[in-house]
């Protein structure tokens, strides 16, 4: 296999540098990544600058993943070969970024107001690039009121527990339409290809001008894969994939295991240029 596409850095809510994460993706014996941070490309601007001094065989597809919403539903799109110096999709990250940072506010407030003792300081001290929950969690275990970061989310984060409180949420169209404005092909990372609306969705979401979906995941096995793959012939969308590695979940790691082939990774790469 060929290239992971479905990579977080500590610049988003994982925990390995970039720097780390092009070692473990040669590593890996991979040729291709994407370092796709929730609502920003720090981590993959970062990339960037380590491979132009680096002896690192490897290449970096420019990426990003954007969390939407239509009506109660979560849906997460990732954007491929991004132009970052776009203005449309700059614009969009900053606005992201603002609206993180006043959740994340909020959530801590509601914490406070539960006698739990954190600031808001120290959790962005934590956060290099998008601010989120994980950050929360990792000072609420460093301030020993939870034993991990997953415990963390247990006790304080869940949605259950937040309930309205959450961070913020585009329209699945605005995110493929930025991405598109940005020269970059769309992804629809992880579906939930259970859901008794699956169908409905995807043909919904390639009307809008999806790209192409995460067919090879850590998420599904091969039964599920292949019918995505049927599905995806059938509405001609792009096959895509990648590990979603973000460094704290066992058996996830930055491998080939879930990468795409190399006919697939030009297929990709020949949609975008033919943009």
């Amino acid at each position: 296999m060929y290239a992971d596409l479905h990579i977080h850095s500590d610049f988003s809510d994982g925990i390995y540098s970039p720097d780390e994460i092009l070692k473990r993706a040669e590593k890996a014996g991979l040729k291709k990544i994407a370092i796709t941070d929730h609502d920003n490309f720090s981590g993959s601007l970062e990339a960037n600058k380590i491979l132009k001094i680096s002896n690192l065989e490897l290449d970096l597809v420019p990426g990003v993943e954007f969390s939407c919403t239509e009506g109660v539903d979560e849906y997460h799109i990732i954007g491929l070969f991004v132009e970052f110096d776009n203005e449309k999709i700059k614009t969009l990250i900053s606005r992201m970024q603002k609206k993180r940072f006043a959740s994340v506010k909020k959530i801590i407030n509601y914490l406070q107001s539960k006698e739990i003792n954190i600031s808001m300081k120290d959790v962005a001290s934590k956060s290099k690039g998008s601010i989120g929950r994980p950050h929360i969690a990792l000072e609420l275990v460093e301030k020993k009121y939870a034993k991990s970061v997953n415990d963390a989310f247990n006790k304080y984060l869940s949605n259950k527990i937040l309930k309205n409180i959450k961070e913020p949420r585009m329209s699945v169209f605005e995110a493929i339409n930025t991405i598109k404005e940005s020269k970059g092909i769309s992804i629809w990372a992880h579906p939930d290809i259970l859901k008794k609306t699956f169908q409905r969705t995807i043909s919904s979401f390639k009307k809008l001008g999806l790209c192409g979906v995460e067919i090879h995941s850590p998420r599904y096995g091969l039964n599920r894969q292949e019918e995505l793959l049927k599905t995806c012939k059938k509405l001609d969308l792009l096959v895509s994939g990648g590990s979603d590695f973000h460094g704290l979940h066992e058996g996830i790691e930055i491998s080939k295991t879930n990468a795409i082939t190399q006919t697939e990774y030009e297929s990709l790469l020949e949609r975008k240029n033919s943009l």
